[in-house]
């Protein structure tokens, strides 16, 4: 891929990203469409075994 290609699309994803960012019922309707979470709001049983740490209290 070129490199202008590459920064192009590089370019695309960090603005997707803020816009994701944003809103949380965005970030999870994200999550839920790539298949990392369930409906629920659950990790999926491909990502079940993964560490991620929770929010500390």
């Amino acid at each position: 891929m070129e490199d202008k290609k590459v920064d192009e699309l590089v370019a695309k994803l960090e603005k997707y990203k803020i816009e994701l960012s944003k809103s949380p019922e965005k970030s999870k309707q994200f999550l839920i469409d790539a298949g990392i979470l369930t409906q629920k709001g659950k990790l999926s049983k491909n990502y079940k075994h993964l560490c991620i740490p929770q929010e500390q209290g």
